[in-house]
This record gives C-alpha cells, structure tokens and sequence, in this order.
C-alpha cells in the first residue's frame, strides 16, 4: 500500500472488522518482479516533500501512518533507516492528503493468473481487486 495503490475499500473493510493493515512495500519495490519506482518519482510526492523539507520516502511513510497503518519499508542503507525513523515530529497538511487522494491508482500485478471461468471465484481483475483496479 502506498499513495499509488491506497486500497481504500480494503482498509475500510479491515477497520470495520478490526483488521490492523501493514503496508509491505510502502516505498514501491523497485528492482523487484512485482514492483515500481513510480511511488517516489511521482510529481505530486515530490511536491509534498519539497514544501516539507522532507525526502520522498518520508512523505510517503508519514501519509500512511497518517492512515492508521504500520509502514514496513526494507532498506540496508543505514542512513536510509535512519532517516525513516525521522517521521514522528511533523504531519502531513489537509491539501497534502486531499492531493494525495486525487493520484491515480496503479496496479503493477495484476495477478490475472488468479482468475478463470471455470475454478476461480474471480471472473475478472475488478473481481480480484474490488474494482480498485
């Protein structure tokens, strides 16, 4: 979960049943299969962390602690670390979250392995994804 892929129907569904979310790859993943560099050359990110005086990273962990989830960004950078524990002494602006709301949606899976007429109970990717696809 990041600001490219908010999953706000799955988060409404966890916090009606109590379901605590953790983002597992809150920074995009690039370099691997399944992720992307998107997330942190995205414009309106990159806005954000300048009028902060924050890095992008930081950005992006503070907006999903601002939505009640546990961020789990991987880094073997110790400065890198570092720095993402910087995150606690500021807060994101209300135009902040309300520019973040509008960034279009990016599934990079997809998983349409997942779905089949015949054995699946997904017949579709919006079935799969809730239509938050």
């Amino acid at each position: 979960m990041h600001p490219m892929w908010q999953q706000k129907k799955l988060r409404d569904y966890c916090s009606k049943v109590n379901i605590h979310v953790s983002a597992y790859c809150p920074l995009g993943s690039f370099g691997t299969y399944y992720g992307s560099n998107a997330v942190m050359e995205n414009t309106v990110i990159k806005e954000i962390a300048k009028r902060h005086g924050k890095t992008v990273a930081q950005v992006l962990l503070r907006w999903g602690l601002e939505q009640g989830v546990s961020m789990l960004p991987k880094s073997y950078n110790k400065g890198r670390i570092a720095e993402n524990f910087q995150n606690f002494d500021w807060s994101l602006t209300r135009d902040d979250h309300e520019k973040i709301g509008q960034i279009e949606q990016k599934k990079i899976v997809r998983r349409e392995g997942l779905i089949n007429s015949t054995t699946s109970p997904y017949r579709t990717v919006e079935d799969l994804w809730d239509g938050e696809i």
